[in-house]
C-alpha cells in the first residue's frame, strides 16, 4: 500500500515540476520572398519558470534572441555560413525587463520600446514577430527558398555573475529549437496571430 502512495506522490512531484518548467513552443513560422529580401513572420507561445520570473521581478533583463538560418539554396546558403563564421544569418534581439516604479514590463528591441501591463502581454508580444527582414539584397527565387528560425533566451548577453551562475542550470536553458520555415503563397495576407 505505501508502495502506491509513494509513486503517486512521485508523480504529484513531476507534474507539479514540469508546470514550473520554462518553456519555448513553436507554434508558427512563416517567410514571404519579396526580392531584393525574405521577410519572416512567427508567432512562439513562452512561459518562464518562477526563477526567471522573479530574475525579472528583481531588476534582470532577459535577453531574447530570433535567429535565422538559411538552408536553401544549398550553395548560396553555404556561402554565407562560412562568410559569417557559421553563425545564424540573421539575428534580432528583444530585451524584455520590469519597470517597478511603473508596474509596466518593456520589450526594448533597437532603440523601440514597447510597455505591457502584464507578464502574460509582454510574453505575447515577444513570441510574435512580423515583417522581419533578412537577406537584405538577395535575389533568391520564392521556390527555391528554405530556411529555419528559433527563439532563445540569450544567457551570453546576461550580466557576468548571472552567466556563471547559469551554466548547467536547467532553469535557464530556454530555447524553442530550430523550427522549418513555411513559405507564404502570394495573396495569403493573414496576420500571425
Amino acid at each position: 500500500m505505501w508502495c502506491w502512495r509513494l509513486i503517486g506522490a512521485s508523480l504529484l512531484l513531476l507534474l507539479a515540476l514540469q508546470v514550473q518548467a520554462a518553456q519555448i513552443k513553436n507554434l508558427k513560422s512563416e517567410a514571404e520572398v519579396i526580392p531584393p529580401r525574405i521577410e519572416l513572420f512567427a508567432k512562439y507561445s513562452i512561459t518562464l519558470n518562477p526563477d526567471l520570473e522573479d530574475a525579472l521581478k528583481n531588476g534582470l533583463t532577459l535577453p531574447f534572441v530570433y535567429e535565422f538560418k538559411l538552408s536553401k539554396p544549398r550553395m548560396y546558403a553555404w556561402y554565407r555560413q562560412v562568410a559569417e563564421g557559421f553563425g545564424p544569418n540573421a539575428q534580432l534581439t528583444q530585451r524584455l525587463s520590469y519597470q517597478p516604479l511603473t508596474k509596466q514590463y518593456r520589450i526594448a528591441t533597437g532603440g523601440v520600446a514597447r510597455h505591457f501591463g502584464s507578464l502574460e502581454e509582454a510574453l505575447l508580444a515577444l513570441g510574435q514577430i512580423k515583417n522581419w527582414s533578412v537577406l537584405d539584397g538577395s535575389d533568391i527565387a520564392a521556390e527555391d527558398f528554405a530556411g529555419r528560425l528559433r527563439l532563445r533566451l540569450d544567457s551570453s548577453k546576461l550580466p557576468k555573475t548571472y552567466q556563471v551562475s547559469t551554466i548547467g542550470n536547467t532553469n535557464w536553458q530556454l530555447e524553442s529549437g530550430w523550427s522549418d520555415i513555411q513559405l507564404r503563397r502570394n495573396g495569403e495576407a493573414e496576420a500571425v496571430q
